[in-house]
C-alpha cells in the first residue's frame, strides 16, 4: 500500500507566500515597500480613513496594500465591491470609489456610488474573502494582516492611525 506524504504544517510563510496571494481576490495598490493586506468593506467609514492613511505611504514608495474586497455590512456592499472587481480597471475603480465615498458615507446617501450586478465569480471571490478574513480572527473591518521581519504574522482589528502605521513599517518584511 503506498503511503502519501503528510500534509505541510501551516506556516505563516505557507499563508503568507502560497495561500493569500492564491486564494483570496485583492486589488493590489504600490509595488514598493512591505505588503500588507487590508480587508474592507465598501460602505465601512473606517476603512476609508485607513485607505486615506496608507495612500501617503503607497505614493511615498513605502508601502504596498493588497485590498481585499469583503461585503457585508450593507445591503449595497456586495454591488460596491463588484463595480471595484468586475471593473476593467480595478485599482482605478476602487481609488475613484474612495475619492467619491466619504461624502456619501456622511450624508447616508448612496446613490451615486459605483454599483455593478455581482456575478456568480464575483459572489464566490466575496464569499471566499470573508471566510479567510473569519479564519484569520477577525470579525470586522478594516482588518490588516502583515508580516513582520521575524517571518511572524501581524494582525490589527480595526483602524490605527497614520503615525501608527508609519511606525510599523520597519518592523515589517
Amino acid at each position: 500500500m503506498a503511503q502519501t506524504a503528510p500534509p505541510k504544517k501551516l506556516t505563516p510563510g505557507i499563508l503568507w507566500n502560497q495561500i493569500l496571494p492564491h486564494h483570496i481576490t485583492y486589488i493590489q495598490e504600490g509595488h514598493h515597500g512591505p505588503i500588507i493586506y487590508d480587508f474592507q468593506d465598501p460602505n465601512c467609514p473606517y476603512c476609508h480613513v485607513m485607505y486615506e492613511h496608507e495612500a501617503a505611504l503607497i505614493k511615498a514608495g513605502k508601502l504596498t496594500v493588497r485590498y481585499v474586497p469583503v461585503a457585508f455590512l450593507t445591503p449595497q456592499s456586495p454591488a460596491e465591491a463588484a463595480a471595484w472587481l468586475q471593473s476593467p480597471h480595478p485599482l482605478a475603480a476602487l481609488m475613484h470609489f474612495e475619492t467619491i465615498v466619504g461624502p456619501a458615507l456622511r450624508s447616508g446617501s448612496y446613490r451615486h456610488l459605483p454599483k455593478a450586478k455581482p456575478t456568480a465569480k464575483t459572489a464566490k471571490e466575496l464569499k471566499m474573502n470573508l471566510e479567510m478574513m473569519n479564519v484569520l480572527g477577525f470579525e470586522g473591518t478594516p482588518a490588516m494582516l502583515y508580516r513582520l521581519k521575524s517571518g511572524q504574522l501581524g494582525r490589527i482589528p480595526g483602524m490605527i492611525s497614520e503615525k501608527q502605521l508609519t511606525g510599523l513599517l520597519p518592523r515589517l518584511q
